[in-house]
């Protein structure tokens, strides 16, 4: 853990209260945390992350502490990208670099398609979303019914289920280290309207031309052999978007692991123009040497 001093405060948007925490020092970072997970992911990697940067870090709707509706609108990919620019407006910010992992990387991405002037930097981190989701429904739901009843052991036993041995305990281990500072009476109901709510999501219209206009300089992090955020996601976006450069993500769910990853991306060149991204990208697609096979705890 870190003694990097973390202020914690709450920003509204529309009808949600979100709970955001404020550390470290220099350019800023917005880190936008995956589906199940929280702001305090980051947090743990604050000695890492807040070298580098400024962070704010958020929970998004249906999670952690922020307090939102549980309806289908207030879970929308316009709304939970909305809360990206209210906590920049809260911290009279005009632009960031701003990174998100999984359903995080949808969260971020439909707020750059939308705002890109708002947008150094992008950093999509496992996309899941494509076309559309990823997530099987018959899983999904499964995980919501344990969630809706309180279960989060339970929740994060069927989370994991399907996976390698390896990945499996790793991701409940984690989602368990997760859930662990809340109240599982509030917290398995919040978690169960989210897996419910991004189960249908479409991030964009068109997959993935859409992508072709954002001039944003995106770092896009794949793993190959992982289902639910499949390599060919993350490949499809380095070869669309015109500044974009695919990078091997690290097999790890340690959030310090994972925090040296983004410093190293946030801080590389970045990408430039024309196509030459997305041919490095592919270059790199086809030596990955990092699967979810090894994926560390």
């Amino acid at each position: 853990m870190s003694d990097l001093p973390v202020e914690r405060f709450t920003v509204t948007s529309g009808p949600a209260t979100l709970a955001c925490v404020r550390f470290g020092a220099g350019p800023p970072l917005v880190c936008v945390h995956a589906l199940a997970f929280s702001k305090e992911y980051f947090v743990a990697a604050a000695a890492v992350l807040g070298r580098a940067f400024t962070c704010l870090a958020f929970d998004q709707r249906g999670h952690g502490e922020t307090v939102a509706p549980e309806d289908a609108d207030a879970l929308s990919p316009a709304a939970m990208a909305a809360d990206i620019g209210a906590v920049l407006d809260a911290a009279g910010l005009a632009s960031a670099t701003v990174g998100g992992t999984s359903l995080g990387a949808a969260t971020t991405l439909r707020f750059a398609l939308a705002h890109p002037a708002r947008v150094d930097l992008l950093i999509q981190d496992l996309p899941a979303f494509g076309p559309g989701p990823q997530r099987d429904a018959a899983h999904s739901e499964a995980v919501a019914a344990a969630l809706a009843a309180g279960d989060l052991d339970e929740g994060a036993r069927r989370a994991a289920a399907g996976l390698l041995p390896g990945p499996a305990r790793a991701l409940a281990a984690t989602l368990r280290a997760q859930w662990q500072p809340f109240p599982a009476a509030a917290l398995g109901p919040k978690l169960a309207a989210a897996f419910r709510a991004t189960a249908g999501w479409r991030v964009v219209d068109a997959w993935p031309g859409a992508l072709a206009s954002l001039a944003v300089p995106t770092h896009v992090l794949g793993l190959a052999g992982d289902g639910g955020h499949p390599l060919a996601v993350a490949e499809a976006m380095a070869r669309t978007l015109p500044r974009a450069r695919l990078w091997p993500r690290v097999p790890s769910l340690k959030p310090t692991d994972v925090a040296r990853q983004w410093v190293q991306v946030a801080t590389a060149p970045r990408p430039g123009g024309g196509r030459a991204a997305g041919a490095a990208g592919a270059c790199v697609a086809r030596a990955v040497p990092r699967t979810m096979r090894r994926w560390d705890a």
